[in-house]
């Protein structure tokens, strides 16, 4: 009987992939057998193509001969006498399969219902054994897609709502982190915060915040309880419930429950008495305040009327009619608190007392800032007046004493008060000032009966010159104190001159060399008209020999001048102040100080002055006398009238000429020439050279103080190469001697490092005229004829290194080699032998080493 041979599955086609891998080896292969050997590579690759299409198809006919099917024997069409006799061949027996899958078979089956088979959500498709995965139904399907759809949007949801939380952490650990750094303690008063917002005016934000009406409704209800609290607190306090209104309360209690009608009754007549009560007071109140005048107080606490009048002070009434004196309030509420009448006065100042007197115990060099920072506090805590009476009272305990005061205690006391001067307001220094000019025009007074052993005058005028050095006040006020005591020449004057001199003399010379000159001839012609006595003394000697050092600049004299520390504590101030500010010097004169209890101190702001412009003191007359000298900045009407004819037609650039001029050194010059705080510092390379070529001969003044400003701030650098390239563009309009001292200024300051040689790259070597010839000659003549080789080495390698260069290195190299070593140029040098071979030798040195750093 023949078989049903069963149906086999087709070779599953090949995806893209595979293909790409398959070419991917097929092309690896070829490259083996291509490279394997130096020749016949095409031929080997040839081959092997030959040989796997050979080999394929082979595959494909042995494919095909095993795929042959046998026969199909219909059973349809076998006759049934066979079938029962079971005559079929036994070679036609595996030709049928016994699960009835032939397509032909299936189609002569009657038809089956399909059975549907839904797999769960994530797992895959089983295979039958057959291979097919078996088809689901498009709902199946669709259900499956919103499932995995929601389980997505839950995980996504899940995962904000975690990074959510995460971010609410971190930023609640920050802003505890900024409550920690701004001292805010939820603990101790929770709504702190919400009171900060409505003292700040940003109550409206609450708005933005409170969004939700139950917020909005728990904020009213704590707002209410809280009013609640503070009027039950307050009832408490000012005593309104008292023990006759409890009593009452009992009573009330105990008959309501018998005669509530009557007692309703009652208590409906005792509130319409009540309310027609307060109607009524309240409508004398209203009357009354009607009635009364409308009095304000204004800026300066006195009191006004609706129409503006300044109402009279009733103390001020009693005091004029019972003829006494008006006494201010501040003087009232010290009068007050020195009798006693004010304890809790007296107990402040005791308090501040003690404060002041532990910091100022504890002051030094080392702790100056932190002293001064807490005094400043206390500035802001108490009132100035307070403060200024007690810093007072304790520095005259402190430095005006009977003995010597140590100098360094001085210094450092005066540096706090320059600190307080500058960062609280220049009526602090103001205060101080007038008080110890008050004393010190005490002592001078009565100077002819003070003993010499008793210290306190030297004390205060030790005082007095610290303060002028840390710029406290003007040097006209100094130079009036010096001059008060030179008119009464005697033992005690003549030290604290001494104590001038030796403490601020060189200070007083680099300030105002003028002013200084003419105080020293009014001393020396106050000691020629002394008595003889006085003149033998060895303390007068002594001061004249100390007014000579210190006018000839002359340290070495000076016993124990130290003037580092002065120096340190000045840098140390300067540190100290904060938010741009600065020391603001008094421009008082003395008379001003001394007449201020009775015309007033201009000099603070808002205050009172009653004086007269033409009764003003000596700084009217003064600015009388001296108006030229003022109107000039101080300057002498020579310097000017030079300044004048040198074209000095700005009022920088005239300065800056008249200090060059009038200066000591070139160190004098620097420091008054930065004291003036220009912004323009060509203004400054511009008067220099322009001094330096007006010399009859080069003066190497101007050089010395080109390089200290080139020292000192770059961009004072870059203005002299400015100014340099300047003159150098515009050589034809100068003449031989002005291009000689060119020549010598650049040299010097090119010598010192102050400028770089490149300064001489914008000289035109391809096109040398005869003044740019003569210019280049001179400096280089002068360069290489330069005392110090090592310099004149260092000068040129700075050039040499540099890459940029290369063209000016080449034009100098041709320069030196081929026009300054010529015979002509060389005799017209006139130099000696020995001058002509240095220059020789050095001119080659420099050669090679040009030449050497540019291979």
């Amino acid at each position: 009987m023949a078989k049903i041979r069963k149906k086999e599955a087709k070779a599953k086609p090949l995806t893209r992939k595979e293909q790409r891998k398959q070419k991917s080896e097929v092309k690896k292969q070829n490259k083996r057998l291509y490279f394997a050997g130096k020749t016949n590579g095409t031929q080997r690759v040839a081959a092997a193509a030959e040989a796997l299409a050979a080999q394929s198809l082979l595959s494909r006919n042995k494919k095909k001969k095993k795929s042959k099917k046998p026969k199909v024997i219909n059973p349809d069409e076998i006759p049934k006498e066979q079938l029962l006799s079971g005559e079929i061949d036994s070679d036609d027996d595996e030709s049928i399969d016994s699960d009835f899958s032939d397509a032909e078979v299936d189609a002569l089956m009657p038809e089956r219902e399909k059975v549907v088979v839904y797999e769960p959500l994530g797992k895959t498709l089983k295979k039958s054994q057959g291979g097919a995965i078996q088809r689901q139904d498009e709902e199946a399907v669709r259900r499956k897609e919103l499932r995995q759809q929601k389980e997505l949007e839950s995980k996504s949801k899940k995962q904000r709502l975690k990074q959510l939380r995460i971010e609410n952490e971190e930023e609640d650990r920050e802003i505890n982190k900024l409550e920690k750094k701004l001292k805010l303690n939820k603990s101790k008063d929770k709504n702190r915060l919400v009171r900060k917002m409505f003292n700040d005016g940003l109550d409206y934000l609450l708005d933005f915040v409170l969004d939700d009406e139950e917020e909005k409704q728990k904020w009213e209800e704590k707002q209410e309880r809280k009013k609640k609290l503070k009027e039950q607190q307050e009832k408490e306090e000012a005593g309104m419930w008292s023990d006759d209104e409890e009593g009452d309360e009992e009573d009330m209690d105990g008959p309501m429950d018998n005669a509530p009608e009557d007692d309703s009754g009652s208590e409906g007549e005792d509130d319409d008495e009540d309310l027609s009560g307060e109607e009524e007071q309240s409508e004398e109140d209203s009357e009354q305040e009607e009635n009364a005048p409308k009095i304000k107080e204004d800026i300066y606490g006195r009191k006004r009327d609706a129409e503006g009048n300044i109402l009279p002070d009733p103390v001020e009434l009693e005091a004029s009619a019972a003829g006494q004196k008006y006494i201010p309030p501040h003087q009232r509420a010290l009068m007050a608190a020195s009798a006693g009448s004010s304890e809790k006065q007296a107990e402040l100042l005791a308090r501040l007392l003690k404060q002041c007197k532990g910091l100022l115990n504890r002051l030094s060099e080392a702790n100056l800032h932190k002293i001064a920072a807490g005094i400043e506090e206390l500035y802001m805590k108490n009132s100035r007046y307070n403060m200024n009476e007690t810093l007072t009272k304790l520095i005259q305990e402190a430095l005006l004493g009977a003995t010597r005061t140590n100098e360094r205690m001085v210094q450092e006391h005066m540096v706090l008060l320059a600190y307080l001067h500058a960062q609280i307001g220049s009526e602090i220094g103001a205060h101080f000032l007038q008080t110890f000019v008050e004393l010190f025009d005490g002592y001078v007074k009565n100077i002819a009966s003070l003993e010499v052993e008793d210290k306190q005058l030297n004390n205060l005028v030790l005082v007095l010159c610290y303060m002028y050095l840390f710029k406290i006040y003007e040097l006209s006020l100094l130079m009036e104190l010096i001059g008060k005591l030179a008119d009464q020449l005697c033992e005690k004057s003549v030290e604290c001159l001494l104590l001038i001199f030796q403490s601020i003399g060189f200070r007083l010379r680099k300030d105002d060399p003028l002013a200084f000159k003419t105080m020293m001839q009014r001393v020396q012609s106050q000691i020629a008209s002394a008595p003889l006595e006085l003149k033998e003394n060895p303390r007068l000697r002594f001061m004249v020999d100390i007014l000579n050092a210190v006018k000839n600049n002359n340290m070495q004299k000076l016993p124990q001048y130290d003037p580092e520390l002065a120096e340190n504590l000045r840098k140390r101030l300067k540190a100290m102040l904060k938010n741009d500010r600065y020391v603001v010097t008094l421009n008082i004169t003395l008379e001003d100080l001394l007449r201020a209890d009775k015309v007033g101190k201009w000099w603070i702001v808002g205050s009172a002055w009653t004086g007269n412009l033409d009764e003003m003191g000596s700084a009217k007359q003064k600015q009388d006398k001296n108006s030229s000298k003022s109107a000039n900045g101080g300057f002498a009407d020579q310097l000017l009238e030079l300044a004048r004819k040198q074209q000095m037609n700005t009022a920088e650039r005239r300065n800056i000429f008249c200090i060059i001029m009038s200066a000591a050194d070139y160190v004098d010059a620097f420091e008054k020439i930065l004291h003036l705080a220009l912004k323009d510092q060509r203004a400054v390379a511009y008067v220099i050279i322009h001094c330096a070529l007006n010399e009859k001969r080069a003066n190497p003044y101007y050089a010395h103080l080109a390089l200290k400003f080139c020292q000192f701030n770059r961009k004072y650098q870059l203005a002299f190469q400015f100014a340099s390239w300047d003159r150098i563009n515009d050589i034809e309009k100068l003449s031989k001697p002005q291009i000689r001292n060119l020549a010598s200024f650049l040299q010097q300051v090119i010598l010192a490092a102050g400028l770089q040689l490149s300064v001489l790259k914008v000289v035109d070597f391809m096109q040398l005229d005869k003044l740019s010839f003569y210019f280049m000659k001179e400096v280089m003549v002068r360069l290489l004829l330069a005392n110090d080789e090592r310099e004149i080495y260092q000068t040129f390698e700075r050039v040499a290194k540099n890459t940029k260069l290369q063209q000016f290195k080449q034009s100098v190299r041709l320069f030196l080699q081929h026009f300054l070593l010529k015979e002509d140029q060389l005799d017209k040098l006139k130099l000696k032998d020995e001058d002509r071979q240095l220059l020789q030798q050095r001119v080659d040195h420099i050669d090679k080493l040009l030449a050497y750093v540019d291979l």
